[in-house]
């Protein structure tokens, strides 16, 4: 049947202005049974450089006024949640003193360059209402601070060089990276007055060659000691595990030796591309989903991407329009699969140190940087001012705009490798629907729930993106009959029925 033939539990809607729309043959799909978990998050990766290293330390075209887009582009997402990166030695240059219980507060500096663009990202999700969970990536191997008040410190003094190979390494004694940590935590909350920061991490994918599960472990346990002494443990969760793709078996040695510690659990992807069906993605999240629910906790994906990573700072897809939809498919994956939360590495392209040459220049954000920065880049051609949007930024947006924490996760199963669906009911009570269609044929679905009203609905489609940062708008709205809603996904496109 048509999406607009008057059948009993069928949309009394009359053709409008889109006859080829409405003219589509629908399929009935319903909302499978609800996930158990809420969502706590669809955030993104924001890590505190622009101002530190771009604006300061490039010295380059970039100025202070610059992070303005940032603030209005974020608002206007809606965003949930930041994961923001933080090194040991933008507080703690030198050792504070010898006992790492005895944490002297006035040897810690505070107000360096690098705090102050800290500062920065924090203000923002502080005015927003956005979470934030604080990662301290390791002890930093080889450091270069922006003030010559430090040029005397080159590495973490917290920091086991011998035999480290990677840019972070694990710390000599996990009570100083603990008190590290803690003091860091306690400043933040109890003098600068951050409620936003609900969540830590220590060590970004630590299973990366960069501290084995033992000794991650027993840091986790000190971690949890130290902010008992402070009286901060109970002002945040510990995000814990943080591997990578396939090295389950570090989630699996948290979820063993981390009982009690943890609060929830999380882990990265970057293995999944346009060619990897949907029970693929589905598989691993939901055997992340099992092990950490051996410790009775949540699981989130903690950073994901496309699998087609050029080192750590590009993916060759990145300036597709495709890639909108499959970061809208891996979403949708990852929530049907049990997924309590998602967090897109990342928001920005930026300079992580400014040392860096442009090969080193992370450019994985959802808008670029300086239009000059790109001119080696095929897509030159096309920019036409800084901090120009990539079509994922609309895509994505959609997401974080109309799918609200505390949302109910319905899954809706589309029995197709490449296109899914999911249906949200958020706190209000007010019911999202998100169907990413990676494939090369329209779909017509009939989504069947006990849900009357109106549904505004909104499209990420090629020929109809803004030309400058505004968010899709929906393009029509549709009326439901007897709790059936129908709506036309084209191919490689992804749309939010979003109730009125």
């Amino acid at each position: 049947m048509s999406c607009t033939e008057k059948t009993e539990g069928e949309p009394v809607e009359e053709p409008g202005d889109f006859p080829e729309e409405d003219a589509v043959e629908c399929t009935a799909v319903t909302l499978g049974d609800p996930t158990g978990v809420k969502v706590q998050a669809v955030g993104v990766e924001l890590d505190p450089h622009f101002y530190s290293q771009n604006v300061i330390g490039k010295n380059d075209a970039s100025k202070e006024e610059d992070w303005q887009i940032v603030v209005d582009r974020v608002k206007k997402m809606k965003i949930h949640r930041f994961r923001v990166m933080i090194q040991p030695q933008w507080f703690e240059p030198y050792n504070d003193n010898d006992d790492p219980q005895n944490t002297d507060f006035s040897k810690f500096y505070w107000n360096t360059i690098e705090m102050q663009s800290l500062y920065k990202v924090l203000d923002l999700a502080q005015e927003e209402d956005i979470d934030v969970c604080l990662v301290v990536w390791g002890c930093t191997r080889s450091v270069a601070m922006l003030e010559d008040e430090f040029s005397d410190v080159t590495t973490c003094f917290m920091a086991d060089l011998d035999g480290c190979t990677n840019w972070m390494c694990p710390p000599e004694d996990p009570e100083e990276f603990a008190e590290n940590f803690a003091a860091l935590t306690s400043y933040l909350i109890n003098d600068k007055g951050y409620t936003c920061i609900k969540e830590i991490t220590p060590f970004n994918e630590p299973d990366g060659n960069v501290i084995a599960i033992g000794p991650y472990i027993e840091v986790c346990k000190a971690l949890d000691r130290h902010f008992t002494r402070l009286s901060i443990r109970d002002k945040v969760r510990f995000t814990l595990s943080d591997n990578t793709d396939t090295r389950r078996e570090f989630l699996q040695g948290c979820a063993d030796g981390l009982k009690g510690i943890a609060d929830l659990f999380n882990s990265h992807t970057y293995i999944f591309g346009y060619e990897t069906p949907n029970s693929t993605v589905q598989e691993w999240e939901r055997a992340n989903v099992e092990v950490s629910a051996q410790a009775g906790l949540d699981h989130m994906v903690g950073e994901f991407g496309s699998n087609q990573c050029v080192g750590s700072t590009r993916q060759k897809d990145i300036d597709l329009y495709l890639r909108g939809v499959l970061m809208a498919r891996h979403v949708l994956n990852f929530f049907n699969a049990g997924a309590c939360g998602v967090s897109y590495w990342s928001l920005i392209d930026q300079y992580y140190h400014f040392s860096e040459g442009l090969t080193n220049m992370q450019q994985l954000g959802l808008w670029r940087y300086l239009k000059t920065s790109y001119r080696a880049n095929p897509i030159y051609s096309e920019l036409t001012e800084d901090y120009q949007c990539r079509d994922q930024y609309y895509s994505y947006a959609m997401l974080t705009e109309n799918i609200r924490p505390g949302a109910e996760i319905y899954p809706v199963d589309l029995d197709r490798d490449f296109a899914n669906a999911t249906a949200f009911r958020n706190e209000d009570g007010k019911w999202v629907y998100v169907i990413a269609n990676q494939e090369d044929e329209t779909l017509g679905l009939s989504i069947v729930n006990d849900v009357e009203g109106e549904f505004e609905i909104i499209r990420y489609k090629e020929d109809e993106l803004p030309e400058d940062d505004s968010l899709l708008q929906p393009y029509r709205t549709k009326t439901t009959s007897e709790g059936v809603l129908d709506v036309v996904a084209y191919p490689q496109t992804v749309v939010v029925c979003r109730q009125k």
